[in-house]
């Protein structure tokens, strides 16, 4: 016989580089939760299983097609490029980028609650980013890619994330490097404060951020740290059923 799906609850996904976490939410916290450090589709779909909720939020690490659902381009989950994940399980489902939810997270619920300029950078297997702009809702930008911060350029063609990756091949330390980083972020942007969370978190080294950056007020841009933890893009994705669609 059927299971009965629950229509008051929300299943949140995070389907990351390196981990799959489940949460289900009832509208004000976590009750139940479910994690696979294996990566895969049959994990995913394991972990969809476990839970008769109806209403689905996904966050995955990627470039998405809104419209779709198609997972455009995924750097660190290769085998979900091409996949539609309207067409690939059979829910009501609404999804996302993944650090779009975590700073849909932080932002409703976490460290950015009150701020209406606030940058999110995550950093695990790769580096991503979400932006808020004098508004509730996350700048997806004209093709929805915005905030792909690990995609910049930094040094001999190399991106942010590949330099955050590797120690050989160029000349920036760690510290150095993340400076720069975030000093153009600040430059572009002009936060009232950056979200930074993920399990790699790399502090930039402040004053040789603060010598590149260019306003004198933005020079004490507020950096601080997540507050919501390792599920902050399970709960983001299942805030999504909170918007207005």
């Amino acid at each position: 016989m059927a299971t009965k799906m629950n229509k008051k609850l929300i299943l949140g996904l995070d389907i990351g580089g390196s981990k799959i976490n489940t949460v289900v939410w009832n509208g004000k916290k976590i009750i139940d939760r479910w994690q696979s450090k294996v990566v895969s589709l049959a994990k995913i779909k394991e972990g969809l299983s476990r839970f008769p909720v109806s209403r689905v939020g996904i966050g995955v690490a990627g470039v998405l097609d809104y419209k779709s659902g198609q997972i455009l381009n995924s750097p660190n989950i290769k085998f979900l490029e091409g996949l539609s994940l309207k067409k690939l399980f059979h829910r009501n489902i609404r999804f996302d980028n993944d650090v779009n939810c975590f700073l849909r997270a932080e932002a409703r619920l976490g460290a950015a609650r009150g701020y209406k300029h606030v940058l999110a950078v995550a950093m695990g297997t790769g580096i991503g980013g979400g932006i808020i702009n004098n508004q509730t809702m996350i700048y997806s930008g004209a093709h929805g890619s915005a905030g792909e911060f690990g995609q910049m350029v930094l040094q001999d063609g190399k991106t942010w994330e590949e330099l955050y990756r590797s120690s050989k091949g160029h000349s920036l330390t760690q510290a150095r490097l993340h400076a720069l980083a975030f000093a153009n972020l600040i430059n572009i942007f002009d936060p009232e404060i950056i979200i930074l969370g993920g399990g790699g978190a790399r502090w930039p080294k402040r004053k040789l951020m603060e010598k590149l950056v260019l306003s004198p007020l933005a020079k004490k841009t507020k950096i601080v740290p997540a507050k919501l933890g390792p599920n902050a893009v399970a709960i983001g994705a299942a805030l999504l059923w909170s918007e207005n669609k």
